[in-house]
């Protein structure tokens, strides 16, 4: 008996790893700056915006302008009426921190943004904060679930 008890210990600690995922975080970071960042801005500054609607899950929340939208409808809608009275001019995003636990990770930017209010034809500089909360998908692709964007006061 005391000739297998040491089988015990190495077969829990196989078990243990065995069933652990192990991704890569600096992979992961690069997909998330590459949803959040590249790929977003790119789309919008060839006039898609309501492309970055399937970067969201169908569950999705985005609180924007004060308002909170509910799922890709809602989200869409909005991306439609912002083209409808915006010109943009120039976006320029920059994610600030990424943090990544299990299936879950946070992306924290800021936003530098110029656009022309189509009903009064003011020109608008805007500094904006953004938080997007990202859930890995079974594909191991990544979607984000929450975006919360703020203005922020010079």
């Amino acid at each position: 008996m005391k000739k297998y008890f040491w089988t015990i210990p190495v077969v829990l600690i196989l078990a243990v790893t065995s069933c652990q995922v192990n991704y890569n975080k600096e992979a992961d970071k690069q997909a998330l700056s590459k949803l959040t960042v590249e790929d977003w801005d790119s789309n919008i500054n060839v006039g898609k915006s309501e492309a970055n609607v399937e970067f969201y899950t169908e569950d999705a929340i985005r609180i924007d302008f004060g308002k909170v939208y509910s799922g890709k409808d809602e989200i869409h809608n909005l991306f439609n009426s912002l083209t409808v009275q915006y010109t943009l001019l120039k976006l320029e995003n920059k994610v600030e921190d990424t943090r990544i636990s299990g299936d879950l990770a946070t992306v924290r930017g800021s936003c530098n943004v110029s656009f022309i209010q189509k009903e009064s034809n003011d020109t608008i500089n805007a500094k904006q904060a953004w938080v997007d909360i990202c859930e890995r998908q079974t594909d191991g692709s990544w979607k984000m679930i929450l975006t919360i964007v703020s203005e922020l006061k010079d």
